[in-house]
């Protein structure tokens, strides 16, 4: 039976690294109960097994079965403690090794009670190892009727300590095989021996070759499935796709793939290798500078942070063909302008810039924008070019503006003069009104005066009052540059709107005027 025993331990270590070439990434459950079954070969050493002084060479001679449940708490994918019963033959605890006859106990069967952390290292790996600490309780009963060589205590208490491998099965089951020692204490817990206390000196009771350790040991080797009560968290495997090469000034459309059974939550985000950021798991991005730059996508799931890269080549695009300028909608507004009034050009042009531009107005002036406003300062008809020119060529327009002076043509009265009661000298307020009148003359060479005096209804000698001021009025005219052809003056005597009675000054002021009426020279009457 021990054979039997040795080669089912052995073939279940085998068969767990058989599977460890096919180990995939895996993540074991957490906040989680389980339960665990196992079972295997249990050893003991200690006082009357024939191993003396703590060396075992001899510890696994005597092996028999054990087995025993677990239930337990998974606190995170690599911590757990559970509570584990376990019920084993341990046939050395049954005779002393050189007195056969003799039994020491009543039977070699040893239960315990063991409280174990669990820590797995590599919790995210299909196999991993594992390590157990703990502490338990032993119970083993003294048979009356066999001469055993004291009343021992029949219960004992330490530490427990093992490795083993754990190999994940499914998202609930895994498969492991362990190896652990329980150090007994008292010494005589369960072999009913401690040859330093128990035995008052008698050797013929004990081995003669008994260790002098103040425990004994327990050994157990074997395998054993495991099941959680919720699954075990999904590692999240991400790919990513997108453009390796971009322009600058591109948009380049990015998206990661990850296995829909991942345990979330998950957060996606991207880092471009410029500086800038985003977030999901379908992202675009534009490089502002040419260079090679590495997209670096990160899910950050539960179970695990999977980081994907991907390099990107951005080069600067190639310049644009160079198009001639061509220009269209020249015009010029208004196309007949006043003497003195703005002119407003614009044109509208295609083509590659940079794009010049260049305005002749035609009377010596220019600009070099492609809208421009111009005054001209003397009449005619007047051809404006525009040019616009670049590196690939250059096209004009031209516009017709006809300037006149429209001022002399909508002339159509003078000021008039005011006199004093019975005076015929021009006051200084009359000069000015006359020195307007001159302006408008002057610059209206085709414009002539029909100068008319008139009296009010008191002042005396009225008819040759009314002929001084006319004269006086022309005399002026003629001193300021006006010519003596462009003028006739006359006297009219009263004025036939004349009327003191409303004026309370002496006579009536508005009839005592004089009218500068503008003509056509070639209208102007003759002197009389």
């Amino acid at each position: 039976m021990t054979l039997r025993l040795h080669t089912a331990l052995l073939l279940g270590c085998a068969a767990l690294l058989l599977l460890a070439p096919q180990a995939e990434a895996q993540v074991r459950a957490d906040n989680s109960l389980y339960i665990a079954a196992r079972v295997g070969v249990g050893a003991y050493g200690g006082d009357i097994d024939g191993v003396a002084d703590g060396e075992f060479g001899d510890y696994f001679d005597q092996l028999g079965l054990g087995f025993g449940g677990e239930i337990g708490y998974q606190f995170s994918p690599s911590l757990a403690l559970g509570v584990l019963y376990h019920y084993g033959s341990y046939p050395g605890l049954e005779e002393f090794e050189d007195r056969p006859d003799f039994f020491a106990n009543d039977g070699d069967v040893v239960q315990h009670l063991e409280v174990l952390f669990r820590y797995v290292p590599f919790s995210n790996a299909r196999l991993s190892p594992f390590v157990l600490l703990g502490g338990g309780f032993t119970l083993s009963t003294p048979d009356p009727l066999r001469p055993s060589t004291n009343d021992a205590d029949s219960w004992g208490a330490g530490p427990v300590a093992g490795l083993g491998l754990d190999l994940v099965l499914g998202s609930r089951l895994s498969l492991f095989t362990e190896l652990k020692g329980f150090l007994v204490m008292p010494d005589d817990a369960v072999d009913n021996n401690n040859p330093g206390e128990n035995n008052d000196g008698d050797a013929a009771f004990f081995n003669t070759d008994a260790d002098d350790m103040d425990f004994d040991i327990l050994g157990y080797g074997g395998i054993g499935l495991r099941l959680t009560f919720a699954p075990a968290i999904t590692k999240v495997d991400a790919t990513i796709d997108g453009p390796t090469s971009l322009l600058t000034g591109e948009s380049g459309t990015y998206t990661a793939f990850v296995n829909d059974d991942a345990t979330g939550p998950c957060e996606y985000t991207w880092d471009w290798g410029d500086g800038q950021t985003a977030t999901g798991l379908t992202a675009t991005h534009m490089y502002a500078e040419e260079g090679t730059y590495t997209v670096t996508f990160s899910a950050a799931c539960k179970a695990n942070t999977d980081v994907e890269t991907l390099l990107v080549t951005v080069t600067a695009p190639p310049p644009p063909p160079v198009e001639a300028p061509a220009l269209a909608n020249c015009t010029a507004t208004p196309s007949e302008a006043n003497l003195g009034e703005a002119v407003r050009f614009s044109a509208t042009v295609t083509g590659t810039q940079p794009i010049t531009f260049a305005y002749d107005f035609g009377d010596g002036s220019s600009a070099n924008t492609l809208t421009a406003t111009h005054t001209y300062a003397e009449e005619g008809e007047y051809t404006v070019t525009l040019r616009a020119s670049n590196e690939a060529g250059s096209d004009q327009c031209t516009f017709v503006v006809n300037v006149v002076d429209r001022f002399c043509a909508e002339v159509s009265d003078l000021n008039t003069v005011y006199f004093d009661y019975g005076a015929s000298s021009l006051t200084a307020d009359a000069q000015g009104r006359l020195a307007e009148n001159i302006e408008v003359l002057e610059r209206c060479p085709n414009l002539c005066v029909v100068v008319s005096a008139y009296t009010d209804d008191r002042e005396s000698d009225k008819l040759r009052l009314s002929e001084r001021r006319a004269g006086e009025v022309k005399a002026y005219y003629m001193e300021n540059g006006i010519d003596d052809s462009r003028i006739v003056s006359r006297g009219l005597g009263e004025a036939p709107d004349s009327n003191s009675k409303e004026d309370p000054g002496p006579g009536d002021r508005n009839a005592r005027r004089a009218e500068s009426a503008p003509v056509d020279c070639d209208e102007l009457p003759s002197d009389s």
